[in-house]
Parts: C-alpha cells; sequence; structure tokens
C-alpha cells in the first residue's frame, strides 16, 4: 500500500472512531395532531392512547365538570388499559374538578406531575418554563418506558417549532400525540386523524 493510502485508510478510521451515529440516526419523530370530539367511541379513545407514550391535551379546553367530556373519557382508557400512567398538569388554581380529577388518576393508580411548580422554579435554573416542563416530561419518560403520560398544557406550549413537545422530542424518542378537542361536530365521523 502506498504511503499516501496508508494515511488516508488511517485518518478515516480515526474519523470513524471519533464520530458520533447522529449522522447516521434519524431526527426525532415530532409529534402527531388529532381532532377529537367527546363523543368518540370508547375504542377510539383507547386506541389513541395505544398509539403514543406522551399524549398532551390543552388544558384551557379540558371541561373536567362533566365525566362524558374528551379528558375524562381520556382518563378511563388510562384506567382501563391496566399499565401504569401518570398525569402532568399546568393548572394553576387547584379547583374542586380539578383536584377530583387527580384524585381520581390518584386512585386508579396513576402519578401525577404538577408542571405548574416547574415553570415558577425555572426562572432559578436559567431555563425558560418550556425547558423545565420538558425536561420533567422527558425525565419521567425515561425512568418509567411502559407508562402513559396524559399531559394537560396551554395550547402555546404545544407549539410544533419550538413547545413542550418539540423539547421533549429532542430528549427522547416518545411517541407524541398533540389532541384538539372540538366542541362541536363540525365534520366527519367523532375521530379525525391527521398524520
Amino acid at each position: 500500500m502506498k504511503h499516501s493510502t496508508l494515511g488516508r485508510v488511517i485518518l478515516v478510521l480515526v474519523l470513524a472512531q471519533f464520530s458520533s451515529c447522529a449522522f447516521f440516526s434519524r431526527p426525532p419523530a415530532l409529534p402527531r395532531r388529532e381532532a377529537i370530539e367527546p363523543t368518540g367511541s370508547e375504542e377510539k379513545f383507547a386506541k389513541l392512547l395505544e398509539d403514543a407514550d406522551i399524549v398532551y391535551f390543552p388544558s384551557e379546553v379540558a371541561d373536567l365538570e362533566s365525566r362524558s367530556e374528551a379528558a375524562w373519557r381520556l382518563l378511563e382508557a388510562l384506567r382501563r388499559g391496566g399499565g401504569g400512567f401518570a398525569i402532568g398538569w399546568d393548572w394553576a388554581s387547584n379547583d374542586n374538578h380539578r383536584r377530583r380529577y387527580l384524585e381520581e388518576a390518584g386512585r386508579a393508580g396513576g402519578a401525577t406531575l404538577a408542571l405548574n411548580e416547574l415553570k415558577s422554579q425555572a426562572g432559578e435554573t436559567g431555563w425558560s418554563p418550556e425547558q423545565a416542563v420538558a425536561d420533567e416530561i422527558a425525565t419521567y419518560f425515561r425512568e418509567h418506558r411502559s407508562d402513559k403520560m396524559l399531559v394537560f398544557l396551554r395550547r402555546e406550549r404545544l407549539g410544533m417549532d419550538h413547545g413542550v413537545p418539540y423539547l421533549v422530542a429532542q430528549k427522547t424518542k416518545a411517541r407524541q400525540l398533540i389532541l384538539n378537542p372540538r366542541r362541536h361536530r363540525e365534520q366527519g365521523p367523532g375521530l379525525l386523524a391527521r398524520r
């Protein structure tokens, strides 16, 4: 082998040893979005949870007064799923409906993540509130890979470009789903999928 060819081979081997596999790995999957109606079947709510590790629900539209609403039906699907689960929430107030929802989740064996407390502590760490919340979700997911998570966050924190799901995707390979609840039938069946 010529000296210059041997030098190239050694250079390639050295570069290969110090380079990471990141060049060959795909970027993390961004969350799917789906529109749901509270009138969807129990099977459809169960399927939503089956196909995702982390499900996000806009907290400002979570109607917890009626057990027939989507948030309660998702909790029921988590409970029936038989596996472990957690409820993450950024609710600032602790009204009776929210307290009852979290108590029901706890009785069903669900863990709770108080994400609103992290947002207030984020300034101390130098992180943005989104980063602190995303880190808590990603840490829980890594430590409890077989658990499902239902996370209630304000819509502005669910943005695709730099919101919490985007930041979680940078830290985990979790299958994420962002739900967009509808109040009235606008078109089609009870569950509309966009992939």
